[in-house]
């Protein structure tokens, strides 16, 4: 299938940088602190991916819908908030043909945002260490709006400081709430089947295009007018 689109919109952790071991090592130093027992990084891997304060909840609890004293709560992300901006690309690495690819859609005339439910603390952070920032024009974070996806208000707010029509968007994931995101916005979406979903089979959200390696998005890809 291929996308007509003028921009790109692109989810950050479990589709561009493989961030897990750095989220999940901060997740349990946090938990370190508070003399509370360490989570298995398998655990911490299947809970990334609906927001810092959820992951956290998980991590406290044990429980994937775990509500923990809300005092405990609030120390251990402000715990974790810190010791995750010292650790945001320790062992995090970009996944396959994410930097190369990139350039490509540059090249080839695409505007390109980031927009992922991370903190913009930890987005700015990531994307410079990694050599990303370069790529994006704008940066979307989770606490950029009151909002988060799956709701699709910062798709809207990225195609916009873009200075382009949500129409003219494509949506980039690799989760349910990317998904859910993009359809609320009546947008394309080309998700990734490496990242964190969470167990989920995507397929059964219906997304536009469902791929395995980044490199490919290109190919379900043209401009306006091609």
């Amino acid at each position: 299938m291929l996308i007509s689109a003028r921009a790109a919109l692109f989810d950050l952790d479990g589709t561009l940088v493989d961030s897990v071991p750095d989220i999940a090592e901060a997740a349990n130093l946090a938990l370190d602190k508070l003399g509370l027992p360490r989570r298995a990084d398998e655990d911490l891997r299947r809970w990334v991916g609906n927001g810092s304060p959820t992951l956290i909840k998980r991590a406290l609890t044990g429980e994937v819908d775990g509500e923990p004293d809300p005092k405990l709560l609030e120390h251990a992300l402000g715990l974790f908030f810190d010791l995750y901006a010292e650790h945001v690309w320790v062992k995090s690495r970009l996944y396959e043909g994410v930097a190369e690819t990139l350039q490509t859609l540059v090249s080839l005339g695409y505007a390109m945002a980031c927009v992922t439910n991370k903190p913009m603390r930890h987005t700015r952070l990531l994307l410079d260490a990694c050599d990303l920032s370069r790529f994006f024009c704008v940066t979307v974070g989770g606490d950029s709006l009151p909002q988060r996806k799956p709701d699709p208000a910062q798709l809207f707010h990225a195609a916009k400081q873009l200075n382009v029509s949500a129409n003219d968007c494509v949506m980039v994931g690799d989760s349910i709430n990317d998904i859910a995101a993009a359809q609320a916005a009546s947008i394309p979406v080309i998700c990734l089947t490496y990242g964190y979903n969470q167990g989920i089979d995507l397929s059964t959200s219906n997304p536009d295009v469902l791929i395995d390696h980044f490199f490919q998005i290109p190919d379900h890809l043209q401009l306006p007018g091609d």
